[in-house]
């Protein structure tokens, strides 16, 4: 079951915390998914802008826009992966964070056993990565999987991200990762590590935009950050926090109507003698438009300020300038040419600020003010 909540529902708000230069997403609602759909959304998301993909450890499922199940298959490790084999000397159990591209599905895979003889501890487990290729209509193993050399770092199949157009995989050691794994994606083979600035904790997903990596982490913050894939700068975007206990699980880009959303997956436990849930938030990339001065810049004319178009839409106010200097008063959305100002160039500052309190101010570029044309006489 899905139940839809408005942004301003619940404990759970998750404002947005931005970094310096880095970007501002707002929350601007959540779905909460209980019963069945609890069971089988809680681990990893991905979309073709058509349908959902979600992962559960054990279960694969599609569903509509609106979370309506399409086709749904648990357990979706088959015999070949789940089996002890040249891939895994323990078999396969685990799904991860999955992603979408050209009608497949990319799946990292992983064991939750220990090894034979071994004490049930951390580095015993989630040590025989491998990235898995299904078939995204009927959500079948397609037989091609391949087993990462793991380099020496533990649990690197906690997620997998693709980057199509560049024909490449992308994975991440699970515990304080200080670099990313690139593999090529016709065969999953090793290319190069990309040094990022600040180490990574816990990351339970990844996707790739615009050449950043964006990561969901269950550390202790619930950090949803981003790192350069040429620089491999990271930038923390903001937390992801909610007053109980709770697990940030995988992550998907989504285009809408309205712009760019960042759409997260998160376990919750809000009362502690009650049902959990998955909850997947949704935020919306905050954009400013480009102001522009619209009329003629005559004396005796006015002119207006065209904000552009923003997203989500905020409020807006202006801030009029002659030569750089605000002019006082003048902060509506028209400025009258006066005499006075033959030969100024004048400018405008337009602030949009949020809902949520944060602000934006972007300036035009400026117009110079000239003399009236004269009237022309037959």
């Amino acid at each position: 079951m899905a139940v839809a909540i408005p942004a301003t529902a619940g404990p759970a708000q998750a404002a947005p915390k931005a970094a310096s230069d880095s970007e501002t997403w707002q929350l601007i609602g959540k779905d909460v998914f209980t019963g069945d759909a609890e069971g089988s959304r809680g681990q990893g998301v991905t979309t073709d802008g058509s349908h959902w993909y979600f992962s559960s450890s054990n279960g694969l499922e599609i569903t509509d826009m609106k979370y309506n199940t399409v086709l749904k298959t648990s357990p979706a490790i088959p015999a070949e992966l789940a089996n002890p084999s040249q891939l895994s000397s323990k078999g396969l159990n685990h799904i991860g964070d999955l992603d979408y591209a050209n009608g497949h599905l990319y799946i990292p895979l992983d064991s939750s056993t220990s090894d034979p003889g071994s004490p049930h501890e951390y580095p015993y487990e989630y040590n025989t990565p491998v990235f898995a290729l299904y078939k995204a209509g009927d959500l079948t193993f397609t037989g091609r999987a391949t087993a990462l050399d793991a380099h020496g770092v533990h649990d690197i199949a906690s997620w997998v991200a693709v980057d199509a157009e560049k024909g490449l995989a992308y994975g991440m050691a699970y515990a304080d990762a200080t670099q990313i794994a690139v593999y090529r994606l016709s065969d999953f083979t090793f290319k190069k590590y990309i040094s990022i600035s600040q180490p990574i904790n816990e990351a339970q997903g990844g996707k790739v935009h615009q050449g950043w990596m964006y990561f969901s982490c269950n550390d202790a913050e619930q950090t949803i950050a981003r790192a350069n894939l040429k620089t491999g700068e990271v930038q923390v975007l903001f937390n992801l926090t909610v007053p109980y206990p709770q697990e940030v699980e995988g992550l998907a880009f989504l285009e809408t109507r309205d712009g760019l959303t960042l759409n997260i997956l998160n376990r919750e436990q809000p009362d502690p003698n009650g049902p959990s849930n998955v909850t997947f938030y949704h935020y919306l990339l905050q954009t400013q438009g480009k102001p522009v001065i619209k009329g003629t810049p005559e004396v005796g004319n006015y002119l207006t300020a065209n904000p552009g178009k923003w997203t989500p839409a905020p409020r807006f106010s202006y801030q009029w300038l002659l030569n750089g200097t605000p002019i006082v008063h003048a902060t509506g959305h028209r400025f009258d040419l006066l005499g006075k100002y033959r030969g100024d160039k004048v400018t405008v500052e337009v602030t949009g600020t949020w809902p949520d309190g944060t602000s934006t101010t972007v300036e035009s570029a400026p117009v110079k003010v000239r003399n009236a044309t004269p009237a022309t006489s037959n």
